[in-house]
């Protein structure tokens, strides 16, 4: 049963990613790097320094160094020094950048649709919990292989 649920979740992933991907591509962003959560995160925290974005979209800051450059360079965001520390930026969103959020999050929202067509509001609930379970225990195992890493060393 488990190998059975494994390949669903991993032809789930392949088909939402391939969604994801078609979408991101038709408003003009590259799939992968980032630049839809990062979009979307600074849209709802205007003026944040890259550091809050890497941590609160779980990018390292090489990547998002780079993502930040293509989305300025696509006149997406703004970045303007950090008046408090000289050595840091504040990133903002510019008018196609806030644009651009907003088709993100509408079409996030369709993509969710899709997923959720044809569910109950309880059957949505549940699978929800579930899944939540699922990542919990993939969580715990791969804190315990990190304590289990530290021992050895």
């Amino acid at each position: 049963m488990g190998q059975q649920l494994r390949e669903i979740l991993f032809q789930i992933e392949l088909i939402k990613r391939k969604r994801v991907q078609e979408f991101l591509l038709g408003i003009g962003l590259t799939p992968g790097q980032g630049q839809a959560r990062i979009l979307v995160f600074v849209d709802a925290h205007p003026a944040v320094t890259q550091k809050e974005i890497a941590d609160a979209c779980m990018l390292d800051v090489t990547t998002m160094s780079r993502t930040l450059d293509k989305l300025q360079k696509q006149g997406l965001i703004i970045r303007e020094r950090d008046p408090d520390c000289r050595r840091s930026c504040r990133i903002s969103l510019t008018e196609e950048g806030r644009e651009k959020a907003e088709a993100v999050r509408i079409g996030f929202a369709e993509i969710e649709q899709m997923i959720c067509s044809g569910f109950r509001e309880e059957e949505i609930r549940q699978l929800a919990g579930q899944l939540l379970r699922i990542k919990e225990n993939l969580l715990s195992e791969e804190e315990s292989e990190q304590e289990n890493e530290w021992k050895n060393e």
